[in-house]
Order: structure tokens, then sequence, then C-alpha cells
């Protein structure tokens, strides 16, 4: 498998995300944006695109997604994850992570 892709089975493998698609691309999509903005301020010195940055995290298990009025530590653990969530829910927090 290539180094520079995200494969379903990552994403399926991965118990941040629950193995939903669409909550790993809105984690992804948040995670580039941040090293973008920190780029752009002049705190990173980037040798690799964002998307590619946040793949490479995702992929080492780094991201973690928070909930609207959760804090860090209220996220939940891999144990407390849920399972199944709403597909509205989820369809709310892609539109929001892409700013639809």
């Amino acid at each position: 498998m290539s180094d520079q892709k995200v494969y379903l089975d990552d994403i399926y493998a991965s118990k941040k995300c629950g193995g939903s698609v669409f909550r790993a691309v809105v984690m992804m999509a948040q995670e580039a944006r941040f090293i973008n903005e920190q780029a752009r301020l002049g705190y990173l010195q980037l040798t690799k695109k964002p998307t590619t940055i946040a793949m490479y995290k995702f992929k080492g298990d780094k991201l973690t997604i928070v909930e609207k009025g959760q804090t860090a530590e209220q996220a939940p653990t891999e144990e407390a994850a849920p399972a199944v969530q709403n597909s509205a829910d989820l369809d709310a927090a892609a539109s929001a992570a892409f700013g639809e």
C-alpha cells in the first residue's frame, strides 16, 4: 500500500473515528486547516502539504475529534467512543468542517 494514501482499511480500523469515513474526513480536514493556519502565521515551516501531514497524523492514530461543547478532557476515549452516530449529526459536522 502507498504511504501517501488513507485507505478504507485504515479508516475502518481507527477507533477514534468509529470507522466512519465522514468523521475521518472531518478530522483530517480540521487538522489540515490548523496546520495551514500555523504555517501562515509563521509558526511552522512546511516540508509537505498540510493535507498530507494530516493524513500521516490520522494514519499514526494521533488525531481525535472533539464534539461541540466538549473540552479536550471530556473527549471520548477509545473505550467510550460511540460505535454508531446519527447520520444527521455527521452531515452537520461535515458541513461545519467545510464551511457550508
